[in-house]
């Protein structure tokens, strides 16, 4: 399945990451991703939705990519949660 991802070579999802570096890591942190996968309608009301609810700013979503599927895209976002 994964050769259905058609990567965009302008988008380096190394440039998107958190600010934390996996050196900064103890057990108790880990790094979650987030997928969205829909038609461009479809993603882009969800991240309007997160962004109202105040989970997830637009700017830290990755930008669309296509999955293959006709009118079907992907976006990735990353974050790290910590456990106390």
């Amino acid at each position: 399945m994964h050769h259905n991802f058609l990567p965009n070579s302008d988008n380096n999802p190394e440039d998107i990451t958190a600010k934390i570096t996996p050196e900064e890591f103890s057990e108790k942190e880990f790094l979650v991703p987030y997928i969205l996968k829909g038609t461009r309608q479809q993603i882009s009301h969800t991240m309007h939705i997160l962004n109202a609810m105040g989970y997830a700013q637009l700017s830290e979503w990755s930008p669309l990519q296509p999955t293959g599927i006709p009118g079907q895209f992907i976006t990735i976002m990353r974050r790290y949660w910590i456990w106390r």
